[in-house]
């Protein structure tokens, strides 16, 4: 062990994943020192998290004032040991973008694959290629410039992006608009064949250390709000074996570091599972792998720690809900008639469970009031 002090940094303490994150690390380690870094103020930091050291580090305004705060946070911390978790995706580029470009006067400990690799897997685009030329199942693409000669019908997508936004479905090559090819020309889209029925995704989660598999498991969306194509509110804890074995041959194929998500749909002609999507990152349930027996995210900081790894025992019979606000809308929604909605029977809570509860309350608060979370629930 270094003679340094030791701090773990959390990113984007603003945003609902980096609560429960931080939640799970002071439960899991009470004698470590973190580092919160984040668009909001201290005073937010202390309410709603507590005894931590608070730093701006602005993400959503581009490289500039990212450099700028991350490089005063460098030097807060001179000569010290950092370990960076990769809460978001637009922060870890930044991250490995600042990492590339200048000398670092601390030393920083954490699990990303190259940078190669992580742009490859960042991108649907690359990915894509990238499974159809080394033998890894995935959706058949078409050239932007041959979409008339496509077999129909498709799907567009952003190459860079999550969740259904911006997503295009084609029928037939009339449907190909001039609105559609002006949103094309503005960003970069991969298009895919659209699979039928193709409403089976699953997500299978990852820990690896240079390919090699140190945790994982899948979870089974029970409920979404909106009820189509939203974001995930009741999911149960679930190991499909054949899934994570082939995820982890692909992540194995390029020796992969770190936390990922895969996101596989069932293709009903081929009867395979073909990988749609990849999130370089924690994922929003990743409660669920504390609760559920994975300990993806406390085995992540145990490596970087140096110390030896929590021994996994997935328990397939836990779920996590996310009530408030998300089900509670469903629930209105169906008029108070949702089988199961009062059982909380083996169920973690998103921003509750392993939280002070006070400390929570305030979160929820500022989650309600806060006007770019409010767009967030309506642009997801």
């Amino acid at each position: 062990m270094s003679s340094c002090m030791k701090h773990i940094l959390i990113t984007d303490i603003q945003n609902r994943k980096a609560f429960d994150v931080v939640s799970i690390l002071k439960y899991s380690f009470k004698n470590e020192h973190f580092i919160l870094a984040g668009e909001s103020g201290k005073l937010f930091c202390k309410l709603c998290y507590g005894k931590a050291d608070f730093v701006t580090l602005r993400t959503e305004k581009g490289k500039d004032r990212f450099d700028v705060d991350f490089g005063a946070l460098l030097d807060k911390y001179r000569g010290e040991e950092i370990i960076y978790i990769p809460i978001e995706e637009n922060t870890t580029d930044l991250f490995i973008d600042y990492v590339e470009t200048y000398q670092l006067p601390c030393k920083f400990t954490y699990l990303l694959p190259t940078t190669d690799i992580y742009r490859t897997f960042r991108n649907k685009e690359n990915l894509n290629k990238y499974c159809l030329a080394n033998g890894f199942s995935a959706p058949m693409m078409y050239a932007i410039d041959k979409m008339q000669e496509a077999d129909y019908p498709v799907i567009l997508k952003p190459a860079i992006g999550s969740g259904s936004h911006g997503i295009i479905r084609l029928y037939k090559p009339n449907d190909l608009t001039a609105g559609i090819l002006h949103a094309i020309e503005k960003e970069r889209y991969v298009v895919q064949e659209l699979i039928p029925n193709g409403k089976e995704v699953k997500g299978a989660f990852f820990l690896c250390v240079d390919g090699n598999l140190k945790g994982a498991y899948t979870h089974q969306r029970i409920r979404t709000s909106p009820e189509k194509g939203g974001v995930t509110v009741l999911s149960r804890m679930r190991y499909d074996y054949d899934l994570i074995q082939q995820g982890s041959e692909l992540l194995s194929n390029v020796k992969w570091s770190g936390l990922v998500m895969l996101e596989y749909l069932w293709d009903e002609r081929t009867q395979t599972y073909k990988v749609i999507e990849a999130n370089p990152r924690l994922w929003g349930s990743i409660m669920l792998s504390e609760y559920g027996g994975a300990y993806l995210l406390t085995n992540y900081v145990r490596f970087c720690l140096g110390l030896q790894l929590k021994e996994a025992s997935v328990n397939t019979d836990r779920y996590i809900r996310w009530v408030f606000l998300m089900d509670i809308l469903n629930l209105f929604k169906r008029k108070f008639r949702i089988k199961g909605f009062w059982n909380f029977k083996n169920q973690c809570f998103i921003n509750w469970s392993y939280a002070r509860k006070d400390r929570a309350l305030c979160f929820l608060c500022f989650s309600i009031f806060n006007i770019q979370n409010i767009k967030k629930l309506f642009t997801r």
